[in-house]
This record gives structure tokens, sequence and C-alpha cells, in this order.
């Protein structure tokens, strides 16, 4: 079959696959200090504010949604994490997270009668994810009942993985890095950019360049470092220095070698440049683990489904966050 540019193709045992990988979430989730932690990305390494500001010079055809207007700046909260389900040192391996809300945004939601007025924008630090879709992912998962994603990096049941995936973990707890501030990031899954009602939309992936240089530190020591390493890295450049990332988009175009429903392959910046359409910039603040932003932030919910219509996010694994993500919410809020 072939495909066709921006278009998703659901499969049918969706359904069941979602609400599996959604008993799963749950049995993982675990309370710290009285309360559930996040099913996934548990410990935050810092909480901080920040501005979101749209370029100038935005391309006619990606001039929709956040993106409509250049020039425009959102005041936003960034959320810096390691990716476990678990609280674990800052040198274990794992992928790093960067979950970014904009606030005060308007627009038709994603998800009917959702009453947020927020963009979320959710990455990690690597292009690509081990698992192609939620089938596969759900049924590794499933077989041993392994944890999640980032749990998954430090698990000892590596044997059930494909070459390919074993791969790809490989590289992601190869990384050892010196702060959050310094590393790129990935959306890994695709999301819609087009107008709010109608298409044609493009299909997208966002990745987030800093402006600092990337310092990484030695691989086989990182055990020695002490366990908050990400949040003292944070802590000590923000007291000092603004932070700047540049957010670009990468545009699908070509169907087949940039898919939509395969989140194990990586989409080639050298056939799709990403195009640079806004600037993040962290302005230099005080960094508290146990303060007032750290709780709200803590207290917050961050869901690439808390977006209006022109950025919906697309793709197999994208409809299993929603249902994932939303029974998550729920089950902390009910504890």
């Amino acid at each position: 079959m072939k495909r066709e540019l921006g278009r998703e193709y659901p499969e049918l045992d969706d359904p069941k696959v979602f609400e599996r990988m959604v008993a799963l979430t749950i049995e993982q989730m675990e309370p710290v200090r009285g309360h559930l932690r996040r099913g996934q990305h548990a410990k935050a390494t810092g909480c901080v504010t920040a501005e979101f500001r749209i370029v100038d010079d935005v391309p006619q055809e990606l001039r929709h949604g956040i993106f409509s207007r250049p020039g425009r700046t959102f005041r936003a909260l960034v959320r810096f994490s390691n990716s476990q389900a678990t609280f674990e040192k800052d040198g274990v391996g794992t992928a790093r997270g960067l979950a970014i809300k904009l606030l005060d945004v308007a627009g038709t939601r994603a998800v009917p009668g959702d009453g947020d007025t927020t963009q979320d924008f959710l990455m990690i630090d690597h292009p690509v994810f081990p698992f192609p879709d939620p089938k596969t992912y759900t049924e590794t998962i499933g077989r041993k009942n392994i944890p999640l994603v980032g749990n998954l990096v430090a698990a000892a049941h590596l044997i059930l993985l494909e070459r390919e995936q074993l791969q790809i973990v490989n590289e992601i707890k190869g990384k050892h890095v010196a702060s959050p501030l310094e590393i790129k990031y990935w959306s890994g899954t695709p999301f819609r950019l087009g107008p709010a009602t109608g298409d044609p939309a493009h299909a997208v992936k966002y990745s987030v360049v800093s402006h600092q240089a990337d310092r990484t530190i030695p691989s086989d020591h990182p055990e020695n470092l002490p366990d908050d390493y990400f949040t003292r890295a944070l802590t000590a450049s923000l007291a000092t220095a603004d932070a700047v990332f540049d957010f670009k988009v990468q545009v699908q175009n070509d169907a087949d070698a940039m898919p939509v429903e395969d989140v194990s392959v990586e989409w080639s910046e050298e056939d799709s440049k990403p195009v640079t359409l806004a600037t993040l910039r962290i302005p230099t603040q005080k960094v508290e683990a146990d303060g007032e932003l750290a709780t709200q932030c803590e207290a917050l919910s961050f869901n690439p489904w808390h977006a209006i219509v022109e950025h919906r996010p697309i793709g197999g694994m994208n409809r299993l966050r929603k249902a994932v993500y939303q029974a998550s919410v729920d089950k902390r809020s009910s504890h």
C-alpha cells in the first residue's frame, strides 16, 4: 500500500492494545511522599520559567497554530527529567526528558472538551524510540512486566529485544552528558501542522537544539557523580546566564522513508532539514528542588495531547499516549 504524506494508519486492535498498556502503567505507579508519581519521567531534574518566541521569518506554509503570528512570545514552564518510572541516580544511563508547557494558548483543542489553555511539547534526547508501534511496545513490556521505557533502558531483560531495538536502547544508555541545558532533544513522535479546519496538513517532528556546547562526561565514571548532578548543573548554570535553545520543525516529505506509524525510524535531516520556528529562552533564575515552582510543576500534567488542533499528535504511539497519560493523570488525581 502506498502511503500518503501526513496520513495516519490506525490498527484495528488499537483499543485492545491501549487497554492493556493502561493497565500495565497503573500497576507501576508507586506513591512517593504520599503522592503517586508519574508513570514515566517520574524524577524531575529541574523546573524553570521560560519564554518561547516565534521567529520573524516563519515560512508561509508553516504559519499555523502558535506559529501563525511571527514575533509573538509565549510564557512557558519547562520541566527537565529522567525518563524512568522510578527515582534513580542522574548518572544512570537513560533517556533525558524536556517538557515545554506554553501558557495562554487560544484555539480549538485537539481533545474535545479539554478546558486547558496550554500547548505542551514533550521531548527526549534521542531521535527515535526502541519500539516501532504500540503493539510491539505493549507485547514486550507485558511478557515480563518490564518497567516502561526509561526503566527498560536499565533493565536486565534486554534479551527480549530485537537487534534493532537493542541498538537503540544501547545508544540511549551510552549517553553521559554534563547538563540538561547542553543536549539536543527530539519529539520522537510526529504531529500535525496545518489549518484548524480542513486539509492539507503537514506531518512534522520537533527538535530543540541548545546554543551551549555539549560537554560529555567520562562514560566510565558516571556512577561517581552526585545523585542529583543534573539539578546541580542546572542550578549553577542558570545562576549566572540565560540558556537558549532553537525550536525546530522537520516536515515529512516521503511517507515511506519518514513514516508516521513507526517511531523507531529516524527521519533523515539531510532529506528534510529542520527549520527553526522559535527560540526557547530560559532566563537566569534560582532553581530550587523543593521550591514553590517545583511543587507547582509536579502537580501539573505534561501531555502531548494538551494541544490545539493545528498541532494535534498523530501516529500510533501518540494515540497510545493519549490513553496512557489520561489514565495516569486520573490515577494520580484520585490518590
